[in-house]
C-alpha cells in the first residue's frame, strides 16, 4: 500500500495579504506584535475569548483559543522562530477547529517604510490538514483579520 492510496492529499497555498497604514512603522510594528493591543484586532467576530496568551520572544508561543456564537470553537498556538524588531517576524501555528487539526502554518510578516506610512505584508504558506478544511474559508478569515489589524490602527490616527 502506498501513501498516496491511503492518505488524501494535501490541500496547500500561499496566501500574501499587504496593507499600506497610515502610521510609522514603530507604531505597526507594536500593533502586531504586542498582546495589548492584538487583543482588539486578533480574533473572529463574536468570538468568546477562553484563553489568550503571548511569550513573544524566540521559541516563545502565543495562542489564542475561542467559542463563537452558534457553537464552534478553535484554537490558535504559534511559535516565534525569528524577531527582528520593526522590520520582520517569522512563525508557525496550528489551527485546531472543534478540537481536530485544521491547517499549519509558516508565517512571515514584514514592516516597510513608504511615503505613505508603512507598508505591512503578511505571507501565509498553509497546508490544510483536516478532511473538512476550506480554503476559501481561510482565505476570507486572513483577509479579515488583515483587515481588522489596518482598521484597529486607522482608528488610532
Amino acid at each position: 500500500m502506498t501513501l498516496t492510496e491511503t492518505t488524501a492529499a494535501i490541500e496547500h497555498a500561499t496566501m500574501v495579504e499587504t496593507r499600506i497604514i497610515k502610521a510609522r512603522r514603530a507604531t505597526c510594528w507594536a500593533a502586531w506584535t504586542q498582546a495589548e493591543h492584538r487583543r482588539n484586532w486578533f480574533g473572529g467576530p463574536g468570538m468568546e475569548e477562553l484563553e489568550r496568551s503571548v511569550d513573544f520572544r524566540v521559541g516563545g508561543t502565543e495562542i489564542l483559543h475561542g467559542a463563537f456564537p452558534g457553537g464552534g470553537n478553535s484554537r490558535y498556538e504559534a511559535r516565534f522562530h525569528l524577531i527582528e524588531p520593526e522590520m520582520r517576524l517569522v512563525y508557525a501555528f496550528e489551527m485546531v477547529v472543534k478540537g481536530a487539526p485544521y491547517s499549519i502554518s509558516l508565517t512571515g510578516v514584514s514592516f516597510r517604510d513608504v511615503p505613505e506610512g508603512c507598508e505591512v505584508t503578511y505571507v501565509e504558506q498553509i497546508q490544510m490538514v483536516s478532511p473538512e478544511a476550506d480554503m476559501a474559508d481561510r482565505r476570507r478569515g486572513t483577509a479579515m483579520i488583515v483587515d481588522q489589524y489596518a482598521a484597529y490602527l486607522a482608528q488610532k490616527h
